[in-house]
């Protein structure tokens, strides 16, 4: 199972890692075809834009796995019980996971909404809905990446282990 676990990491940052990189090249082609050679490719904004909710999604749900994301570490420093800082990091946890699942929830509402219209994108003519399925699916991902996170701070807390912020792959 951690072999298993270890490997989907890897497939998800090396996405991560390939997507930015094609995004970067596809950017670069546009900006030198636009001002060098007077034209420009109308599908690689769109290509872009679509990417960018990829990458934003996707690049979240690593940042939950590695602890990165924004957090008052003010709040943690000044509390002196490693057993009331557990139980912080359980409720902000299971929050943040509550608020990620509803988000996911009302993505997959919209995007099924997009599939059932059969709404288009302008330019490539491609369903609308697949520029909407990172929404949800990696909404969902998060959310379990919060909720695992809050019992791993549970189990700290039962077994009254110091605290220690959370940091690394999981």
């Amino acid at each position: 199972m951690t072999r298993s676990l270890r490997i989907l990491n890897s497939i998800e940052e090396w996405t991560l890692v390939l997507i930015l990189l094609g995004l970067a090249i596809v950017s670069c082609v546009q900006v030198f075809c636009r001002y060098v050679l007077g034209f420009s490719f109308t599908w690689m904004e769109e290509v872009a834009r679509l990417v960018s909710v990829l990458i934003a999604f996707l690049g979240a749900g690593i940042g939950v796995k590695y602890g990165t994301h924004f957090s008052m570490d003010l709040v943690y420093e000044r509390v002196r019980s490693d057993r009331f800082r557990h139980l912080l990091k359980i409720v902000i946890n299971i929050i943040s996971g509550a608020i990620v699942l509803v988000i996911g929830w009302y993505a997959w509402q919209q995007t099924m909404k997009l599939y059932h219209f059969g709404v288009l994108t302008p330019v490539l003519k491609l369903p609308k809905y697949w520029a909407y399925l990172p929404m949800p699916i990696f909404s969902l991902i998060m959310g379990f990446r919060f909720l695992n996170l809050a019992g791993r701070h549970m189990k700290r807390l039962i077994r009254n282990e110091p605290f220690k912020p959370d940091a690394g792959p999981r």
